[in-house]
């Protein structure tokens, strides 16, 4: 897997999952799909930027390690969206 595709999923993941948490997980419809669209978009073109700042849009990552940051992903978004519902209350 190429950094730029590791780093765009890991970006849409935790983006997506705090767009779902802020919208209450009633997003639907073209909202939802509006929504996903555009946190694609914008992620794509960060990463874009921030790997070509540094020359490393075509590195190879091993699979054990896309694995990992994909865990790591999804398990911080879910940690910072309990953390925050815990101290709004």
């Amino acid at each position: 897997m190429r950094l730029l595709t590791l780093t765009e999923y890991c970006l849409l993941i935790f983006f997506t999952g705090f767009y779902l948490a802020v919208t209450g997980f009633t997003a639907k419809d073209i909202g939802l799909y509006i929504g996903i669209a555009l946190i694609y978009i914008f992620s794509h073109i960060f990463s874009k930027r921030l790997l070509e700042k540094r020359g490393k849009e075509n590195k190879q990552v091993h699979l054990f390690f896309s694995v990992l940051a994909i865990i790591g992903s999804v398990f911080i978004t879910v940690l910072c969206i309990a953390l925050v519902a815990s101290f709004s209350k």
